[in-house]
């Protein structure tokens, strides 16, 4: 950014303190609105040094010359201002507000001063009865405002620890996220008893990562031992709970423990796959770059009900195509959802518990009523559409019902009509005998990225007795008990289908004496209790 380079340090400081704008500019040739290699060069370099923490909007103003039509010359400047805007806006974060307006001619005695865009930098104006707004806060240990811990930021960011004038400090890459790039965060310096000094964390949108995760993200650096033993923090006005009260305790650590949570930074530059043939074997790729040696990585498997932890093993692949990844893989047998989770801080207030501090992180797989901290059971109120054939007969009919999971074992309760009105009931079980969930899979590049992918159909073979009954008085009755086996689909919307057969006996005589084959398939909708 202007503001940041030396050339222009004396205006800059004048400006800082007393205007809330800047504006700098981009020329143009004649009658064109395409920018200029020089242009764009010093584009680059100011919006690649951009501080975003206190720009709240840019704005883009063309102008042309007097040559020429005048709504050409307008139309022009609207050209060269969306052109500018658009070669910026990939440097900018989604919470900075872009405007692109048109002025048409600007008559000058020199033409080419003329044919240009402002770019207007506006920014959060001093107030000078709160010095919230300065990078530097001196906080005195009666400051009435309240100072929040923020954890969650760990979950989105990937932390490095590099040597910076032979200190470490700790470098964070953080997603560009609405909550973290409009917020204003700062760290401690040498607290005492009675005073803390804060410094304020100037977040950068930079590029970072290689290869397809080169992506913007927003950066920063601070002391190894201030963000270790206090963290980040941010400010707000009373009445709040917070732990100020921990900045001036010399022997207070106000991080307490670590709880197993989801890394959402590592989660966005992760990629799963499943192959056909093996489509209970979930492989993971990272970047290598994101990974630590000495940190522990848990695939995170949530089963409904219940949710589990399995350490991931992570191992390296000879070529190429391979050697910035690492690799992993995992059982995901009746998984609904999987994340990827390492060891993260939290904290609380003593004698608060953890109000204002982002939540309670009690660890996956804990509270509950039954194994391993869940119900055990799991229902569904499932209406059907079915249909099956026996005795050159076929017979419709429609039910509601509830289906009750334990694992591989599944009984279910229907009642309902066929399509002469006749009352229809039954009860089956069913044991599954294999089933494996299946994501949709592209054929040129399986490698899916993880935000995006989801286990979309759940197959699975069965086989079991039913015992089902119709009553009509106008047509016949009967009462049967069968055997049957056969596949079902189903899909994380809540649809499937099923198709089995078998050998079924009337146990009331009515439409058959003897055993005789039977098909039967239908159409569900399942809804989880």
């Amino acid at each position: 950014m202007f503001h940041r380079l030396a050339l222009h340090l004396p205006f800059l400081l004048l400006s800082y303190f007393t205007y809330s704008q800047e504006t700098q500019s981009v020329y143009f040739k004649t009658g064109s609105h395409k920018i200029s290699t020089y242009s764009n060069k010093t584009l680059e370099k100011i919006f690649t040094n951009l501080d975003c923490t206190e720009l709240i909007e840019i704005k883009f103003i063309g102008y042309s010359d007097s040559i020429g039509n005048i709504d050409s010359n307008q139309k022009l400047s609207e050209k060269r201002a969306r052109a500018v805007a658009k070669s910026v806006k990939g440097y900018l974060s989604s919470t900075i507000s872009i405007v692109t307006e048109s002025k048409g001619e600007l008559p000058r005695k020199v033409d080419s001063l003329s044919r240009r865009v402002d770019v207007v930098f506006y920014y959060r104006t001093e107030n000078s009865e709160d010095n919230q707004n300065q990078d530097t806060l001196i906080i005195q240990q009666n400051d009435p405002r309240c100072f929040f811990v923020d954890e969650n930021i760990e979950s989105y960011s990937n932390i490095t620890v590099k040597l910076n004038k032979k200190k470490k400090v700790v470098y964070l890459q953080v997603l560009d996220e609405k909550e973290f790039s409009s917020r204003k965060y700062y760290y401690l310096k040498n607290p005492s008893k009675t005073n803390a000094v804060a410094q304020r964390v100037n977040f950068k949108l930079e590029t970072t990562g290689m290869l397809w995760w080169r992506e913007k993200r927003l950066t920063a650096t601070i002391p190894k031992e201030s963000y270790e033993k206090y963290g980040l923090f941010y400010l707000e006005k009373p009445p709040c709970e917070g732990c100020k009260e921990q900045l001036f305790k010399k022997d207070t650590n106000i991080f307490t423990g670590k709880a197993i949570k989801d890394d959402h930074f590592l989660m966005s530059v992760t990629q799963l796959k499943t192959k056909f043939f093996r489509p209970n074997i979930l492989k993971i790729r990272v970047p290598k770059e994101y990974i630590h040696e000495n940190e522990s990585y848990y695939a995170v498997k949530n089963y409904g009900y219940t949710e589990k932890t399995e350490t991931l093993k992570w191992e390296e692949k000879r070529g190429k195509r391979k050697e910035n990844y690492l690799f992993a893989k995992i059982n995901i047998k009746k998984v609904e959802r999987v994340s990827i989770a390492r060891p993260q801080r939290f904290s609380f207030c003593p004698g608060r518990g953890n109000g204002g501090l982002g939540g309670n992180y009690s660890g996956f797989g804990c509270g509950g009523l039954g194994i391993d901290g869940s119900f055990p059971v799991t229902v569904y109120f499932s209406p059907t559409i079915n249909a099956f054939y026996h005795n050159d007969t076929i017979t419709a009919f429609l039910l509601v019902g509830l289906d009750f999971e334990l694992k591989q074992h599944q009984l279910s309760l229907n009642v309902g009509l066929n399509h002469r009105l006749g009352l229809y009931y039954s009860a089956y079980y069913r044991f599954e005998i294999f089933s494996f969930e299946m994501m949709r899979n592209r054929l040129l590049d399986p490698w899916q990225m993880a935000k995006k992918t989801r286990f979309s159909t759940r197959v699975g073979i069965y086989a079991g007795p039913e015992f089902k009954s119709s009553y009509n008085k106008r047509y016949k009755s009967f009462s049967e008990l069968n055997l049957h086996a056969g596949f079902s689909v189903d899909w994380d919307n809540g649809l499937g289908y099923y198709v089995h057969g078998g050998v079924a006996r009337d146990l009331s005589n009515r439409i058959n004496t003897g055993f005789y084959p039977f098909i039967q398939a239908g159409i569900r909708f399942r809804f989880q209790f």
